[in-house]
C-alpha cells in the first residue's frame, strides 16, 4: 500500500501562496532599501548621540550631568526630587528609584511625554519595546538601550502641576551648546 499525502485545502493553498508573496514582498523592500544611497553619503536616519539624555522639545542634556538632583520650585517651600530611570526591563523597577514620603506625588516623564505613575513598568516596557520594534522594521539602529525616563518626587505640600515643574527643571539645566556639522563640501 502506498502513502500519499492528503490534497490540500483551498483556503490553505491560499494561505501558503499568501505566506511565499509576503516573504517575497519583504526580501525585495529589504533589498531595495539597502540599496538606496543617502545623499552626500550621510546616514538615513539622525539620531541623538549616544552620550545624551533627550528630554523632548529638543533638549539634549549630557549623560555626566544626569544624575539625581534636588530641584528648586519657587512656588513651593520644599524641593523636589529628580531621578533618572532607564528605559528598558532588564533594569531594576523605575518605581523603587527616590524615596517619596507618605503623600509625594510621583510622576514619570519621557522625551517629554508625561506618563502618570501608574503602571509605569508596563508603560516604560511597552516604550522600550515598540522603540526597538520600529529599529528592526526601519533597520536602524536606535539605542533603547539607553534611553531614560525621567522620574519627578514632588512633596505633597507642594501644588505645582507635572508640566510647571518639567519647565522649572528645563530652565535650571546647565547650559549645552550642541557641536555643529562641518559640512563635506
Amino acid at each position: 500500500m502506498r502513502a500519499e499525502s492528503p490534497e490540500l485545502m483551498p483556503w490553505a493553498r491560499s494561505s501558503i501562496a499568501i505566506l511565499c508573496l509576503l516573504l517575497a514582498a519583504s526580501v525585495l523592500s529589504r533589498i531595495h532599501t539597502y540599496r538606496i544611497q543617502p545623499e552626500g553619503g550621510g546616514v538615513v536616519a539622525w539620531e541623538a548621540p549616544s552620550g545624551f539624555v533627550d528630554l523632548g522639545d529638543g533638549i539634549l542634556l549630557p549623560r555626566d550631568v544626569a544624575q539625581p538632583m534636588i530641584l528648586p520650585i519657587e512656588s513651593c517651600s520644599s524641593s523636589a526630587s529628580v531621578y533618572f530611570a532607564q528605559v528598558s526591563p532588564y533594569e531594576p523597577d523605575p518605581s523603587l528609584l527616590g524615596r517619596p514620603r507618605p503623600g509625594d506625588r510621583v510622576f514619570y516623564v519621557y522625551r517629554g511625554w508625561h506618563l502618570g505613575n501608574r503602571f509605569i513598568n508596563i508603560s516604560l516596557n511597552s516604550i522600550y519595546f515598540s522603540r526597538r520594534a520600529y529599529a528592526r522594521w526601519k533597520m536602524q539602529k536606535i539605542p533603547t538601550t539607553r534611553d531614560f525616563a525621567l522620574k519627578f518626587i514632588v512633596p505633597s505640600s507642594c501644588k505645582a502641576s507635572p508640566e510647571a515643574v518639567m519647565a522649572v527643571f528645563r530652565t535650571t539645566l546647565p547650559p549645552f551648546v550642541f557641536p555643529s556639522v562641518q559640512s563635506r563640501d
